[in-house]
């Protein structure tokens, strides 16, 4: 999967994406814990999700350790959505939570096509159920159960649009397959974002101006090894404005 074939054209890698991503999480949630009359730090904000959804697709796509990646991002999860749970007073599912439901949907979606282009019926038949169960589950705890997911449904959906039309990549060589590349995943993408912005409604569609910055995707990671960083990055800084908040207010 040559990445010049793929239309990358940008100078910004993921490392570089993700920590412009951080700095505008900070800031988003510097307004929501000790800020909260200061709309301008919340509008800031609604890059950030977009951001990390769209890099979120990619790790998503390039780990060799599925199984580890999804059981990691489960276990962050729920411990941070316990937090947010406890703070709030209601059960919620912090945007780790809507990334843990999208993973099973991508990996079925990942594993379904590698299947169908094997010409694997008989696994493509139960792929193609494991998809159907992920999308179920998805809908029924976005819709149905008591905890509230950040950004819905669509949220959850959202870094499924990443690499939805890519099947260069799985070996299929038709000529729809040449109308796969970057540019084309971030036109999918901003139609999720449009669908997120019109269920979250107010600010939410701010987060629209983060597509510049994914065009500037260069396709590479980067070269810093920072991946432990961003994992602690989340817990921590959201830590850190808790406690700021109990020693000021």
């Amino acid at each position: 999967m040559a990445e010049e074939k793929q239309g990358y054209i940008g100078a910004l890698g993921g490392n570089a994406i993700k920590l412009i991503a951080c700095s505008l999480m900070l800031a988003d949630h510097i307004g929501m814990i000790l800020l909260p009359d200061v709309v301008a730090l919340r509008m800031i904000g609604r890059l950030a999700m977009p951001l990390f959804s769209f890099m979120f697709a990619e790790g998503c796509f390039y780990t060799r350790h599925k199984l580890r990646h999804f059981l990691t991002l489960l276990c962050m999860g729920v411990c941070t959505s316990a937090v947010m749970s406890a703070a709030d007073g209601a059960p919620c599912g912090d945007i780790l939570i809507s990334f843990v439901l999208a993973c099973p949907v991508i990996y079925s979606i990942d594993t379904l096509k590698k299947s169908v282009f094997a010409r694997d019926g008989r696994n493509s038949a139960l792929l193609s159920a494991a998809l159907a169960l992920s999308l179920a589950f998805a809908v029924y705890v976005c819709l149905f159960s008591p905890v509230h997911v950040d950004y819905g449904l669509s949220g959850v959906l959202l870094p499924v649009t990443v690499r939805l039309l890519d099947f260069r990549s799985y070996g299929f060589t038709g000529a729809f397959s040449e109308l796969y590349c970057h540019a084309l995943a971030v036109v999918c993408f901003a139609l999720g974002l449009i669908a997120v912005s019109f269920e979250s409604g107010g600010i939410q569609f701010y987060c629209l101006l983060s597509l510049p910055v994914l065009a500037l995707y260069s396709g590479r990671r980067g070269g810093l090894p920072l991946k432990y960083f961003f994992y602690i990055f989340y817990p921590a800084h959201l830590a850190l404005l808790f406690l700021i908040r109990i020693a000021i207010f």
